[in-house]
């Protein structure tokens, strides 16, 4: 039996699905089935050395098409804040030389690491052009919201106004200006996990089981 339509993980990645021999088919994508969340919002927390509370967090291979020298350029004019850096890559000797001191590279981290980091901090952000907007959704399951570029993935992942803010361009100003609203809206820890509880492995088991169902009948 012929498939009835696709399944695809994010809104921006239905319109690529293929037909058979590579033909754009936008029309076969029959249903949007986010993948869960890697992290575990319960678990050991461990804190990072040198790191308090208080902090902005981004997450994040360092790569061009990350922005991350966006971010980090957006906290040269916010010295009051601080911005923790996870991730590894090929331009963290760049990145790292022209940061400022309120920013710090942490490199890899351990999931129970993670966990803290998330936990802790301030929100979230993400500048990246991304298929599917992982990190607000992890900072979301631990209460935390997000300001995130307005493209791709994060449309799926972030709900403005609840969970988190976008701004329109991977550009210093406009994400200090995003941060700027994230720290003084009042943020619903409650309606955060719930947000976030919606792309749990059990509910992607659910939407996966749907669709056998559908097609099966």
């Amino acid at each position: 039996m012929a498939p009835s339509g696709e399944v695809a993980v994010s809104v921006n990645v239905a319109p690529s699905a293929c037909a058979p021999g590579g033909r754009p088919s936008r029309s076969k994508v029959k249903r949007r089935v986010p993948p869960p969340l890697p992290l575990a919002s319960t678990g050991p927390q461990r804190q990072p050395d040198g790191l308090e509370p208080g902090f902005f967090l981004c997450v994040s291979r360092l790569l061009p098409y990350k922005n991350v020298d966006a971010v980090v350029g957006a906290f040269e004019a916010l010295p009051e804040e601080r911005l923790a850096v996870v991730g590894i890559g090929p331009e963290a000797d760049r990145l790292r030389a022209s940061a400022p001191r309120n920013v710090q590279f942490l490199g890899a981290v351990a999931d129970d690491e993670l966990r803290w980091l998330y936990d802790n901090a301030s929100g979230v952000v993400a500048a990246s052009f991304e298929d599917y907007g992982l990190t607000p959704l992890e900072g979301a399951a631990l209460g935390r919201p997000a300001a995130v570029l307005r493209w791709g993935g994060f449309l799926d992942t972030v709900v403005e106004g609840v969970t988190g803010v976008f701004f329109e361009r991977p550009d210093p100003a406009e994400i200090r200006a995003a941060i700027d609203r994230l720290r003084h809206e009042d943020w619903s820890a409650e309606a955060l996990r719930a947000h976030a509880s919606q792309f749990s492995e059990r509910r992607f088991v659910e939407r996966l089981q749907e669709i056998v169902a559908d097609e099966a009948g």
